[in-house]
């Protein structure tokens, strides 16, 4: 038994050090970064989709914790100041003009400048959609038409922030609702899987005893 521990220990560190997933209102998603600090905390993904390079992109989340009142742009220039990605904005920090962040494999930026659709939610798995007829909704996301400097942020809440195209073509005559924002949720195992995992590891090593 002691040994079985040993072995889904070894699983569970293994799996955890090839990304950082972080447990966020019941689901498991990778977060690249983190800055502030305090008792509310929120998530920021952002999906540059297929703008950041000549093929599709994966989006990214970013942590950022707070104390009071914070707005998306307090976000936004902490993740900013630390380094993380580099924010660009005009009309007094009211718009956003583009984000540019190196993964370590691809570097990220819009190649429109301005061109973003902004969005919030309380549930990971909200699905991102089409705008509405009203302009308040983004799929099951509620829509940000705020300044982003105006736009409070939520404890527990996801803020999305997507790529499109105003001016440019998309490919094969698609349109900015072929290319959702996706949240980057992490591969954890199910506990049933580490389980016959370790038990498969224990029995490899005993025969390899005999």
């Amino acid at each position: 038994m002691k040994n079985l521990f040993c072995v889904l220990s070894v699983l569970i560190v293994g799996s955890l050090s090839m990304a950082t997933p972080y447990l966020f209102q019941n689901a498991w998603i990778e977060v690249d970064a983190w800055a502030g600090s305090g008792a509310n905390e929120t998530l920021l993904v952002v999906d540059w989709n297929f703008m950041g390079g000549p093929y599709q992109t994966e989006s990214h989340a970013f942590g950022f914790r707070w104390d009071g009142t914070a707005y998306e742009s307090d976000m936004l220039n902490a993740l900013h100041d630390a380094g993380i990605f580099t924010v660009t904005s005009g009309y007094g920090g009211a718009f956003l003009y583009n984000i540019a962040y190196f993964d370590g494999t691809d570097t990220h930026l819009h190649t429109e400048e301005g061109s973003w659709n902004l969005a919030s939610t309380s549930d990971p798995y909200a699905l991102w959609g089409a705008m509405s007829s009203d302009w308040t909704k983004l799929g099951q996301w509620d829509a940000n038409m705020a300044g982003y400097n105006e736009q409070l942020l939520q404890n527990g809440y996801l803020h999305g922030i997507n790529a499109i195209l105003w001016f440019g073509s998309y490919p094969d005559e698609k349109t900015w609702d072929d290319y959702p924002l996706n949240v980057p949720f992490a591969n954890i195992p199910e506990p049933a899987t580490l389980l016959l995992l370790g038990l498969g590891g224990l029995l490899t090593r005993k025969k390899n005893v005999k």
